[in-house]
């Protein structure tokens, strides 16, 4: 069995009128998302807004969603995103000691990373630690390309990175590629909110990494994929894809979109983003709401 499969959200961070953590949000988010079914959630990508946050407060967090996903038995992975090597492994050590079940590891993207550098780095970071670690590969994010060759040397330098999330464009060519260098022996999950869902599973892609607002499609494609249902899992996703054109237009609107759908989903008490965050205009709301009218019955 892989470390880390299936649907397995990007957990979003509320956030009060008044600015604070609202952590009963946080609790409820975790809880709804576990109940509905997903296999693992992941605190602090880019969908957490984890530039946004104070170290207390990301300790606060981690904390909160280790003690909660042990209530409803659902594992809780943190995401490693320092640009230093020592903090970074600093990092991942507090993470393992509070409890994770994995970490997330976004490779160096400032400064002069040349490929030994970037090696080094994860290695590092992985060697300070048992507990297994997924790549987080986001050229587009970071804009900061890494070949497939540097991570199967990874692969075979370490013992516990066991997966990889990609969200390069395309990703499909990158993930083939990755399989066919290290024997299909790694696991493969898909980010970019599961926008290329079907090609990654019909690649070999075991799981999928989007935001938790639509979630029960996510589970429902993947479920129906899992079953051989291929035709199904493909009318889902073709009805999610005109949503998803639309909020990911920048990585932003994206977070604003996704607290939006899972406030009216009931998981988050607001939809709020800190400051400095996107405004969209009337007409991207008016066309949201559209399309939520179209998902809804589904989501509900």
């Amino acid at each position: 069995m892989s470390e880390i499969e299936g649907v397995c959200p990007i957990l979003v961070v509320p956030f009060t009128d008044q600015g604070a953590i609202d952590f009963d949000s946080f609790r409820r988010q975790i809880r709804t998302l576990a109940e509905g079914g997903c296999h693992a959630q992941i605190l602090f990508g880019f969908a957490s807004e984890f530039y946004k946050l104070s170290d207390d407060e990301r300790k606060e967090l981690i904390e909160t969603a280790v003690e909660v996903g042990r209530e409803v038995d659902c594992p809780i992975w943190a995401s490693v995103t320092e640009q230093s090597t020592p903090v970074a492994v600093e990092w991942a050590q507090y993470f393992e000691d509070v409890g994770v079940d994995g970490l997330m590891l976004l490779p160096p993207y400032t400064g002069e990373t040349d490929r030994e550098s970037l090696l080094r780095h994860m290695e590092a970071v992985a060697d300070g630690v048992d507990v297994p670690i997924l790549i987080q590969y986001a050229p587009d994010e970071v804009e900061t390309t890494i070949s497939p060759d540097t991570f199967v040397e990874l692969y075979n330098r370490v013992d516990n990175v066991t997966s990889y999330k990609i969200e390069c464009n395309p990703p499909g060519p990158y993930m083939t590629e990755l399989l066919e260098q290290t024997d299909g022996e790694v696991d493969l999950l898909v980010g970019n909110a599961g926008q290329q869902l079907i090609e990654a599973m019909d690649r070999g892609a075991v799981g999928v990494m989007p935001g938790g607002g639509m979630s029960n499609y996510y589970l429902d494609i993947y479920q129906s994929y899992q079953d051989g249902d291929r035709e199904r899992a493909m009318e889902l996703h073709n009805e999610i894809l005109p949503m998803l054109n639309h909020i990911t237009q920048s990585g932003q609107m994206f977070i604003h979109y996704e607290k939006q759908m899972m406030k009216r989903r009931g998981m988050l008490g607001t939809d709020l983003c800190r400051e400095p965050t996107v405004a969209p205009d009337a007409y991207f709301d008016d066309l949201v709401d559209e399309y939520y009218a179209i998902l809804e019955d589904h989501l509900n």
